[in-house]
């Protein structure tokens, strides 16, 4: 009998045994831990193109009923209070006619309904339509906020989708891009070509700059432009292309210094997306575009690709990229 039980006990595994096998199990989770996270990126990735896609198909929808596309925003009220920008106007396109109709788009400006509790509620549910799921931004955008008729502030919904106002500093009435002040353009109006243009782009919420650290870009509102008193700020629903994709600082020092200081980030394109960022052109095709293509990066708008692909009608050639 006692030889049968240490014969029993010798069956089981040893205190090395077991930390052996830990390490190995240990080290096939690191090994496999990137690769989880590489495919839910790619699964997160997807689905922001497939969202920026939808906006497209919204846009081509909304230029055939209106025969344009939709205004950048529209200056309803004269003053500096917020108005109803690009996103709005499209909503009846993507199963969003119900919000559309309870906001009371173009019978009431934005100001006012920003003083409007029940129609402030509804602007601060988020749109997953709107939002790349690879964005850490939260619900609301307490950064980018919307000025009420009253002079108050407000935070509204996020949007990461932002449009294009052309390859330059801002234009509110000779416009290079697709949106703009009471814009109305139309298809006829891209000489350049619809395959040929960038009308959406991306923009995060915070950025890592390897030397300063994490940088604010406020990424965007959905529902309009506000102001600060001195003019409208358009980076709430659009970005110019003075700025690189995930730029975070400037190019030199010769380049203006800011007053109040602003990251470029704010006023560009950028994602969370490693390499670059996604973009709709006007044809409706999406395409990611890497942040290292070929750019002006002294201000004067040259002959170069970035630019030419947000400016609609510049006349300059596309290369590959």
């Amino acid at each position: 009998m006692l030889i049968r039980r240490r014969s029993a006990l010798k069956q089981g595994f040893t205190l090395i045994e077991l930390l052996v096998v830990i390490a190995i199990i240990a080290v096939l989770v690191s090994l496999l831990m990137p690769a989880v996270q590489q495919a839910r990126e790619a699964a997160r990735r997807t689905q922001c193109k497939n969202n920026i896609k939808q906006l497209g198909l919204a846009m081509h929808n909304y230029h055939g009923v209106h025969r344009s596309f939709p205004p950048g925003w529209v200056d309803q009220n004269g003053g500096i209070a917020a108005n109803w920008g690009w996103c709005v106007y499209i909503m009846p396109m993507i199963e969003q006619a119900n919000l559309y109709t309870r906001l009371a788009v173009g019978v009431e400006s934005l100001g006012r309904s920003l003083d409007n509790p029940v129609k402030l509620r509804l602007m601060t549910k988020p749109l997953p339509g709107f939002r790349c799921p690879s964005d850490t931004a939260p619900d609301v955008n307490n950064q980018n906020t919307l000025r009420s008729d009253n002079g108050v502030e407000h935070a509204a919904a996020i949007s990461n989708y932002i449009g294009t106002n052309g390859g330059a500093e801002w234009r509110q009435t000779d416009i290079g891009g697709t949106f703009g002040q009471n814009s109305r353009i139309r298809i006829r109006d891209f000489t350049d070509g619809t395959s040929n243009t960038l009308m959406i782009g991306e923009r995060a919420w915070v950025l890592l700059n390897p030397v300063t650290g994490q940088v604010s870009c406020k990424a965007g509102s959905i529902y309009g432009v506000s102001s600060d008193g001195t003019g409208f700020r358009q980076r709430h629903a659009m970005a110019m292309g003075l700025y690189g994709i995930n730029q975070t600082g400037p190019d030199n020092v010769s380049q203006p210094v800011l007053s109040p200081p602003l990251d470029q980030c704010t006023r560009s394109y950028n994602s969370r997306h490693v390499g670059g960022a996604q973009f709709l052109l006007a044809d409706g095709s999406v395409r990611f575009v890497s942040e290292n293509i070929e750019r002006d990066q002294s201000g004067t708008n040259g002959n170069f690709l970035f630019q030419n692909l947000l400016n609609k009608a510049d006349g300059n050639v596309i290369g590959e990229y």
